[in-house]
Parts: C-alpha cells; sequence; structure tokens
C-alpha cells in the first residue's frame, strides 16, 4: 500500500490515457509520453521503494530522472515552438547550459545530494517557456479553439506544476519544517501532491484533445 499515493496513483492513470489515446499517434513527440510516462512512474516507485524500504535516500535515482525530464520537456517545447519557425540553436543552447549547471553541481556536491539548484533553474526556464508560447498564440493569426487545444492544455498543466515547484523550492526551508497536524506529512510534500494531481488532470485532457484533433483530421 505503500505505493499508492496521490502521485503515483494520478502518474500511472495519465500514463493510462496515454496509452490509450496517443497509442496510434503518428507525432513521434506526442507518442514519447508513453515511454516517458512509464519512466516516471517507475522511478516514483522505485523512489518509494529505496525511501520506505531499503530505508536509504533515493536523491540518485531522481538526479538521473532529472536529465530525462529536463530532455524530454525541452525537446516537446521545440516541437510546440516549430510551427512558428524555432531555430534548434535555442534548444542545444539551452540543453548544453543545463548539462554544464548539472555536472558542476553534482561534482561541487560530490554526487551526495539532489541537484536541487539546477532543478530550480529547470522549472524557471520551463515557466517562461510556457508564457512564451502564450505570447506566441496571442500572436498568432491562426484561430483555434482553446478548449479542444491539446498544446494549450499540455502547456497549461506544465505551468502550473513547474511555476508552483518554483515557489516551493525558493521556500524549501520553511515548507519542510511546516508540519500539518492532520497528515502529518509537511507542507511542501502536500503541495507538490497538488501540483503532480493537478498537471496530469490538464495532460491527460490534452492528450484526449490531441486523439479528437487526429480523428477529425481524418474526416
Amino acid at each position: 500500500m505503500i505505493f499508492f499515493t496521490f502521485n503515483t496513483v494520478s502518474e500511472f492513470l495519465c500514463l493510462l490515457v496515454a496509452v490509450i489515446f496517443l497509442y496510434r499517434e503518428k507525432s513521434l513527440a506526442w507518442k514519447l509520453f508513453i515511454p516517458f510516462l512509464l519512466l516516471t512512474c517507475c522511478v516514483e516507485v522505485a523512489g518509494i521503494y529505496m525511501r520506505e524500504v531499503m530505508q536509504v535516500r533515493n536523491y540518485p535515482i531522481y538526479n538521473l530522472y532529472l536529465l530525462f525530464e529536463c530532455g524530454f520537456t525541452s525537446y516537446f517545447f521545440f516541437h510546440l515552438y516549430k510551427a512558428y519557425y524555432y531555430r534548434p540553436i535555442w534548444l542545444f543552447t539551452w540543453l548544453s547550459l543545463f548539462t554544464v549547471m548539472y555536472i558542476t553541481e553534482l561534482v561541487t556536491h560530490s554526487g551526495k545530494q539532489f541537484a536541487g539548484d539546477t532543478a530550480t533553474v529547470m522549472s524557471v526556464v520551463f515557466v517562461l517557456a510556457c508564457l512564451y508560447f502564450y505570447y506566441l498564440k496571442l500572436k498568432d493569426e491562426h484561430f483555434e479553439h482553446l478548449t479542444s487545444s491539446a498544446p494549450f492544455w499540455w502547456v497549461s498543466g506544465t505551468l502550473f506544476f513547474y511555476f508552483g515547484s518554483t515557489v516551493c523550492n525558493t521556500f524549501y526551508t520553511y515548507l519542510s519544517n511546516y508540519e500539518l497536524i492532520t497528515y502529518s506529512r509537511s507542507m511542501r510534500y502536500i503541495i507538490f501532491n497538488v501540483l503532480d494531481v493537478t498537471m496530469y488532470i490538464f495532460w491527460s485532457y490534452a492528450f484526449i484533445c490531441r486523439y479528437r484533433q487526429r480523428k477529425s483530421s481524418r474526416l
């Protein structure tokens, strides 16, 4: 039962939705959500197992996952930007900077803690990337119903999560120490669960919208 949390359940449900609605997807960027979410679920379960069963720190597996998270999310933003003639040089520049920060932080702390500073910078960059997408949408003369726009809902869920993550990381010490009497969990833990669940709801709806868009284009 320790593996069934709000976080893991929302992740597995989102993976299930991705498998159902993106299985026949032709776009590589969208179809990659299936292995990415599968990896996310495996990492989360492994992290719980290491912490609760093995009684060891689980930051190494999350440090490794951070590479996949940054790589995939950055690539998907690039996919969304391609329609606006976005140049690949900006993607490679960002990934190079991320790699330098990531390696520097791991070396500085001898790999003995989570690369939190790098994760915080990544969150800020993704928040800016979401806002830039909204800016491009506002300038776009092509009309699109946002209620059925898969990219819009994916970006909205991503913005909600990474903006909240940035705030939580900024006030890490306070939120980690402040315990709620009812749940005996830190405020930070509860906030991240809310952020996770909300993001995966938005992503699931984005997958459904993408499926409907693909079906309507065949008609």
